[in-house]
């Protein structure tokens, strides 16, 4: 799964999860993680399960799957995912992470790291 076919649907879905009570980068981390889980499950498929889950996701949307393109069936294939891979809200993975971080930062893919130079500015300082 690129950066962009699933990752802008998954954001628009965990968007209502971000908290202003948490880190910035913590929320990043949480993305991060989520999208690697994700991206494990949907590079695990087989074409057909793929194309199957991608067909039923359509049928749902009222949408004609030879009308698609590619990006908009990824987009489908990767939100039928994000409602049926379990996952943590971001306040449970927040406390969890904050008590053992090795046990998630080998599925972290570095997406976070954007967040961390974007507060830091191009200096490396805040501001």
């Amino acid at each position: 799964m690129g950066q962009n076919s699933g990752e802008d649907g998954f954001r628009a879905s965990a968007g209502a999860q971000r908290d202003a009570r948490v880190d910035p980068v913590l929320q990043a981390k949480y993305l991060d993680y989520c999208s690697a889980r994700i991206s494990e499950v949907f590079l695990s498929l087989t074409d057909e399960h793929t194309y199957q889950i991608m067909e039923e996701a359509a049928h749902e949307a009222n949408l004609a799957v030879g009308t698609l393109g590619f990006q908009t069936k990824m987009q489908l294939v990767t939100r039928r995912l994000r409602r049926s891979v379990p996952l943590p809200d971001l306040e449970t993975w927040a406390k969890d992470y904050a008590r053992n971080p090795e046990q998630y930062d080998p599925y972290l893919l570095g997406f976070w790291e954007s967040e961390e130079t974007d507060r830091s500015g191009p200096g490396g300082g805040e501001g």
